[in-house]
């Protein structure tokens, strides 16, 4: 104890000090800034990978989903016929009792398979989603072989394919 009866401690300058210097607040707050920066950067990545590899995913299946169709049904058809207004096509069997007719529809945005059966309507099947415009689709023929070229929007991605298929040999 000194003559003031306070205790005396070890380090008698510390008793003086009641709180902290700018210059350590200046240091905490600079860290802390550095942590925030790098975790807000991870995170608006993270966000913009994840949606690019979203979109890049939908069209990449939406593109194989209907090569997977349009093959088949190109497999059994001997013949195509151009269509006319949001009508592409259809891809008629030999015996003409089987045809499947690719369209567009606009309000969903989508190329859609119709199987129709001794004229009568079978089935609808939508091919593809992610077609903005009519003109994002197109078939031609040269011979036995059927070209569609199909081009698939989701987000910022755009991808574009042409697909041949061989038809049954008339």
């Amino acid at each position: 104890m000194n003559m003031t009866g306070k205790p005396r401690g070890v380090f008698p300058h510390l008793n003086q000090e009641r709180g902290t210097s700018i210059v350590e607040v200046l240091v905490a707050m600079s860290i802390s800034l550095i942590v925030f920066g790098v975790i807000t950067t991870s995170m608006v990545q993270f966000f913009l990978v994840t949606r690019w590899g979203n979109s890049q995913l939908q069209i990449t299946n939406d593109i194989q989903v209907a090569s997977l169709w349009l093959g088949r049904d190109a497999l059994e058809a001997s013949s195509f016929t151009p269509g006319t207004g949001n009508v592409y096509g259809i891809l008629n069997w030999p015996d003409s009792s089987h045809q499947f007719r690719y369209s567009y529809n606009a309000l969903d945005q989508a190329l859609v398979r119709e199987h129709i059966v001794d004229g009568l309507l079978q089935t609808t099947h939508t091919v593809s989603r992610y077609i903005l415009d009519q003109n994002d689709v197109s078939f031609s023929t040269s011979g036995s072989l059927l070209t569609v070229s199909i081009t698939s929007t989701s987000g910022d991605e755009i991808k574009s394919v042409d697909i041949e298929f061989s038809m049954r040999a008339r």
